[in-house]
C-alpha cells in the first residue's frame, strides 16, 4: 500500500494530537474542501459535540493535508471510530493555496452519530484552534470557528 493524504478540519489540526495519534508529521500543507461548511453536530461519547463536514454549495472548509503511510491511516481510523460507525472515511478532492487539486481521505459523520449543532467543549475547541493557528489558517475561517463554537 501507498502513502496517502489526509485532510484534517477538527482536532487533529493540532500538530501535538495528530502526532500523539500516529507518529511524527512528514508532511503538512494548508487545504480547502469547497462546497462543504465545518459543522459541530458529531456526538461525542458522553455528551456534547465534536466536528463534522457537511455539504453547502458556495461554502468552504480549511484545514490541513497531512502525508500519512498506510499504519498511520490505520490507527486514524481507529481512533476516529470507524469500525463503530462514529466517523466513515471518505474520498474528497481538496484544493491547495497554488489552486491544484489534490485527492485525500477524510472522516465525516457516521448517520447514527449526528445530532443537532451545538458548541464543542472548551478543550477541544482548542485543539481545532491550536491547530488552526499552527498552520497559519486564514483569520477570517479561524474566526468563523469561534463564532460557530459561541466563542
Amino acid at each position: 500500500m501507498n502513502d496517502s493524504w489526509y485532510f484534517a478540519y477538527g482536532s487533529n489540526l493540532s500538530k501535538g494530537r495528530k502526532q500523539e495519534r500516529t507518529g511524527l508529521i512528514r508532511r503538512a500543507v494548508r487545504a480547502r474542501l469547497r462546497n462543504h461548511r465545518l459543522a459541530f453536530n458529531k456526538e461525542a461519547s458522553g455528551g456534547g459535540v465534536y466536528a463534522n463536514v457537511v455539504p453547502e454549495e458556495g461554502s468552504e472548509v480549511w484545514g490541513v493535508i497531512y502525508l500519512c503511510n498506510p499504519t498511520a491511516m490505520t490507527q486514524l481510523d481507529r481512533h476516529e471510530g470507524v469500525m463503530g460507525g462514529h466517523y466513515v472515511k471518505v474520498s474528497v478532492t481538496v484544493e491547495l493555496e497554488d489552486g491544484s487539486l489534490c485527492d485525500a481521505e477524510t472522516y465525516i459523520a457516521g448517520e447514527d452519530y449526528i445530532v443537532s449543532e451545538g458548541t464543542p467543549d472548551d478543550w477541544y475547541l482548542d485543539f481545532i484552534l491550536t491547530g488552526a493557528i499552527q498552520h497559519e489558517l486564514p483569520e477570517d475561517y479561524i474566526a468563523d470557528i469561534k463564532r460557530l463554537a459561541g466563542k
